[in-house]
Order: structure tokens, then sequence, then C-alpha cells
């Protein structure tokens, strides 16, 4: 009857450890344990017909580890995880490219829901619902109803500006893209961190100025981007973006009228420090 050594011999003749002493004595140690006074299940040579399995064994190898079952078992999930990440981090790339349909419809539902509610809904919500599963058939592919978070949707949307949200529960709202879109290139079409600034720097301004905080029809009137161009359509327009504005913390209110916001105070400081 073959030793151990020689069945791990045999088993890998036919690979990159053919000849090695080494990988044939953890091989072995893991086909007959007992042979080395070790409590642990041992190796069936049948195991390793099966592919994945030789693969794990052949990979531990390499790692100088012995190839025990438990060893295989952990290194297989492992690699499965690993695969299924990078799988979810190409369709994440793929749902990048379709982002401001995403985008638009995070942005209706949460509007919707606000519209509805007084109160913006669960991440889960509008992750779940059949409009935007529908996008991620048709724009992404098949996913787990489990793995859309993974697709890092809520993310993506609210760095391109059409939602915003915070820490609070219930935050989630339609953002800059999504009230600027119905009035194309007559308001100003800067990225989100660049409204923000801007907004938060004019209101820090008028209060410096003034002593006090402007309105919201003063602000629709007067503010400009960097190119001139309008930021609010007008003063309906200024006072539904208050929300966004407010969530992501550009803006804050005083007795109703707005002030910088704690991160549109940070943004105007690292302006000051930069100019």
């Amino acid at each position: 009857m073959p030793s151990p050594d020689d069945i791990a011999a045999a088993l890998l003749s036919s690979t990159d450890f053919a000849g090695d002493r080494s990988a044939v004595d953890l091989l072995s140690r893991a086909i007959s344990p007992q042979d080395f006074a070790i409590k642990r299940d041992s190796l069936p040579v049948a195991a390793a017909a099966d592919p994945a399995t030789s693969a794990a064994i052949l990979e531990l190898l390499e790692r100088g580890q012995v190839p025990t079952m438990a060893a295989i078992r952990t290194l297989t999930a492992q690699n499965e995880m690993r695969r299924e990440a990078e799988r979810i981090e190409r369709l994440g790339r793929r749902a990048q490219r379709s982002i401001d349909d995403f985008g638009r419809a995070l942005a209706t539902l949460a509007h919707a829901h606000w519209t509805a509610h007084g109160i913006g809904p669960t991440r889960r919500d509008v992750l779940s619902s059949e409009e935007v599963m529908s996008l991620i058939r048709t724009r992404i592919g098949d996913i787990a109803p489990s793995s859309v978070k993974h697709l890092w949707l809520i993310e993506r949307a609210q760095r391109a500006g059409w939602i915003a949200s915070n820490a609070n529960a219930g935050s989630l709202c339609a953002g800059r893209r999504f009230h600027s879109d119905q009035y194309g290139n007559r308001v100003s079409l800067r990225p989100v961190n660049t409204i923000g600034t801007a907004v938060a720097a004019y209101l820090a301004d008028y209060l410096a100025e003034h002593g006090r905080a402007p309105r919201w029809s003063t602000a629709a009137q007067d503010l400009r981007d960097d190119r001139g161009r309008r930021i609010f359509h007008n003063t309906a327009d200024a006072r539904a973006q208050e929300l966004w504005l407010t969530t992501a913390e550009w803006v804050a209110l005083q007795d109703d009228l707005p002030v910088p916001g704690k991160r549109g105070q940070r943004a105007i400081a690292r302006k000051s420090r930069v100019s």
C-alpha cells in the first residue's frame, strides 16, 4: 500500500510542486495526520479530484501551510467572498456610468416621501423600490437584494448631487441636481460642493456686512456662481432647496433665515486659508 508521501508525491506530480519535498511533506501531513500524532480529520485523496479543492490545496502549499480540510474550507469560503466582492465592485463601476438615472430615481422617491410624510424614506425603502430595482436589472444585471447595498448607490448619488442625507433618521431628501434639473442651463451647473460653498460664503458675507441674515428672496436674486450664472431660479426654487442645504449642513436656520451651517463654515475657513 502506498505511503502518504508516495500519495502526496503522485498528487503533486503534474503540478508546479512536482519533486518539491517540502510540499510533499505538508500534503502528507494532511493526508495522514495520525502518522504525526496530530488529532484532526485526514484529507481524503478523492477530494483532490474536485477543481476548487485542488486549487485550494495548491494555494495553501504555496503559502507553506498544511492543506487540512478545515483550512481548505476556510480558504474556499474566503475566495468565494473575495470573488463576490470583486464582482460587486465591477457592477458598482457599471452603476456609476448610469448614476444620473439612479440619482434621479432616488431623488424623486425621496421628494415624494417628504411631500407625503414630512420626513425622508429609509435607504432600504428606496433601494428596494420597484423603480430602482428595475433600473438595476436593466443597467447592471441581476443582483441579489442583499447585495444591492454594496453597489453604494446612495453614496454615489449623493456625491453626484442628486440626493442629500446626514446621520439622522429620515434625513434622505432630494438634492441640488433634482431641483436644478428642471431649469437646464438657466441656473448654475457647477458641482454640488461648489454650490454649497458659494451659498455659505454669500450668507457669511451678507451677515458680516448687514449684521443680519438675508431672506431667501434676496439670496435668490443676488447669488451667482463663479461664472456669473444664477444659483437659484427664483425665490420658490431657493426655498425648495433649503432642505438639502440644511441637511448637508451647508446652511443653518436662525429665526427661519439662512446662515452658514457647520459644513459651510468649514468650507469658508478652507477657502480663506487657500487664498
